[in-house]
């Protein structure tokens, strides 16, 4: 049993043997190398294999199961072979035509209606039914025309259902079945090259009027054609140049406009920097080189810009190009200058130290320590009409405070109560960082159970900030409670023992923050039953205190009564400028 492939020619899905398979390759093959050197080869073959296909759908739908061997050969024997068109002697055409009798399969010449492309007028209907009768299509288009007319559009229905039903002949072999001629490599071959032939002459026609039109009137035509164009591509060049000019102009006063206001927002504010200075700069090469860095870096740009504008708009093409190179050497300085106060003030951030400090404080009688914030201290009236920042560094005269204290809450390794400080600065080396980490003046007042923490530590006068921060640890025993008011825990940093949560000033609620320190940790007693163990009721502070047990436990800084005086009518500087610090420790590592 021969095995049976599925193929695909000219579009048609086609069973066919395996051996017959090779034939037809073989037959298809020997037509595509003789028709190659033929004019619109690829077009006879295409259309030879179009009939090939037709055919055998025809033998399929007749019930075949697969096309064989001896339909292909009958096929070659129908359609003919390219050596019969080099010899073809009468014996063999008739051994030919006795061939093509023994297969009742092989298409005899008859006609079939098609819509003729090539003749129509409208849509081919009329040429297509004078091919198929013999008659002059002229005749269809007037009987279809007297329909239309006296038939009610009885015509016009008839023709439009023609136009609908009826096919075009666009293959060679569509048209010769269109005529009635027989369908064979020959008459394919014949009637493709009419085509191309047809086709050439209508070309040669084109172009001879075109050759014609242009010698004459033409030739006039594309003059005019080619100075309207021409005018027009001047126009549009000369619009383009003056938008493209208007808008670098405008680009450029507002450049020039914002540099200036730019500058004069820094002169203005510059009393305002005076402060900022003081605090940061220290060498001499810092204060005397930032006000020329600054100054250069921005001036020049606008000066420059102006002399640009102002060359343009006089038409003044000639410049002075020592002007130019003077320009640019003093925006070169004053970037040197930034360089050398940035690099000298990266150095003065380069070195840490700590000082740490146990305060011992008075034990709470109802075992709960409460932390809230020194009432007074600041109030709205105390800030200052200028701010900076994040209202974290506030500058008196002669004194600095800054809100930059962290608090941890620990396990006590004891039964007490503890409270250790420590503080932390920056310095040029390890010696000046010990020193100024030694100047952050920081007090700490007690009323019985109650510690009041300030808005800040305050600097020594005339010290310059170099990342101080302070560090508040509070330790409590195991199954005591600490509870924290709001104000605190809303304006400081809090961390605790074993959690590492952290509260800030998202926070709105005004209830305080209970914690009860556990062998694990402290854990919320406001917290929901699910997220920490059984809540035991806490003591409750005493609403009547007996006496005032207030006790300043620690200051470091000329006195007391300066630093609060100093809180007090300070002028504020709003701003953390702790990132500063980091910032310029990474620059320095880099």
């Amino acid at each position: 049993m021969k095995k049976i492939i599925n193929i695909n020619l000219s579009g048609r899905l086609i069973p066919i043997e395996d051996s017959a398979y090779e034939l037809l390759n073989q037959y298809l093959g020997s037509l595509k190398k003789y028709f190659s050197k033929e004019e619109g080869g690829d077009e006879i073959v295409s259309d030879i294999e179009s009939r090939i296909a037709e055919v055998f759908q025809d033998l399929l739908k007749k019930g075949a199961h697969c096309i064989t061997d001896a339909d292909v050969i009958a096929i070659k024997a129908s359609m003919g072979t390219p050596e019969q068109f080099d010899d073809v002697t009468g014996e063999r055409a008739q051994q030919q035509q006795q061939q093509e009798d023994a297969f009742d399969f092989t298409p005899r010449p008859r006609k079939r209606l098609y819509r003729d492309p090539d003749n129509k007028v409208l849509s081919g209907v009329c040429s297509g039914l004078g091919a198929y009768f013999n008659v002059d299509p002229v005749i269809f288009r007037i009987i279809f025309a007297l329909l239309a007319i006296g038939g009610f559009g009885s015509g016009v229905l008839v023709y439009f259902i023609l136009w609908i039903a009826t096919p075009s002949a666009d293959t060679a072999a569509e048209k010769l079945e269109m005529r009635g001629e027989r369908v064979d490599l020959n008459s394919i071959k014949s009637t493709i090259q009419d085509e191309l032939n047809h086709m050439k002459g209508q070309m040669k026609n084109v172009g001879d009027d075109i050759r014609n039109f242009s010698q004459g009137r033409g030739k006039q035509v594309g003059s005019d054609i080619e100075r309207f164009f021409v005018k027009l591509a001047n126009i549009l060049g000369t619009v383009l140049v003056a938008v493209t000019k208007g808008f670098f102009y405008f680009f450029a006063v507002v450049m020039l406009i914002c540099l200036i206001v730019v500058g004069i927002a820094i002169a203005v504010s510059s009393a305002a920097l005076f402060p900022i200075k003081n605090l940061l700069l220290s060498a001499p090469a810092q204060i005397f080189l930032i006000w020329p860095a600054i100054g250069l870096l921005i001036g020049i740009p606008i000066v420059a810009l102006v002399i640009f504008i102002i060359r343009k708009l006089t038409g003044v093409k000639e410049t002075n190009r020592y002007a130019g190179y003077t320009l640019t050497f003093l925006w070169l300085l004053g970037l040197a200058f930034a360089a050398i106060v940035a690099t000298s003030l990266v150095k003065d951030f380069r070195r840490t130290a700590t000082e740490t400090e146990v305060l011992a404080i008075q034990q709470p009688t109802k075992g709960k320590l409460i932390l809230k914030r020194s009432p007074g201290i600041l109030t709205d009236n105390d800030r200052a009409e200028m701010s900076f920042f994040d209202d974290n560094i506030l500058i008196a005269d002669d004194t600095v405070v800054i809100n930059d204290i962290h608090i941890r809450i620990e396990k006590s390794l004891n039964d007490s109560f503890a409270v250790e400080v420590s503080r932390f600065s920056r310095g040029r080396n390890a010696q000046q960082a010990k020193e100024l980490a030694h100047d952050i003046a920081f007090q700490l007042n007690q009323k019985d159970s109650v510690i009041y923490l300030p808005d800040g530590f305050s600097l020594a006068p005339h010290s310059k900030y170099r990342g101080q921060r302070l560090t508040l640890t509070i330790k409590v025993p195991v199954g005591k409670n600490i509870e924290i008011d709001h104000e605190v825990s809303r304006n400081y940093s809090i961390s605790r023992y074993g959690r590492g949560d952290d509260w800030d000033d998202d926070d709105d609620e005004a209830a305080p923050l209970n914690l009860k320190m556990t062998p694990d940790g402290a854990d919320d007693l406001n917290a929901p039953k699910a997220e920490t163990e059984k809540d035991e009721p806490s003591d409750k502070p005493e609403k009547e205190e007996k006496k005032d047990t207030t006790q300043i436990y620690r200051y470091k800084g000329p006195s007391a009564e300066n630093a609060v005086k100093a809180v007090k009518n300070t002028t504020v500087v709003k701003g953390s400028m702790s990132f500063l610090a980091d910032a310029l420790i990474r620059i320095h590592s880099i």
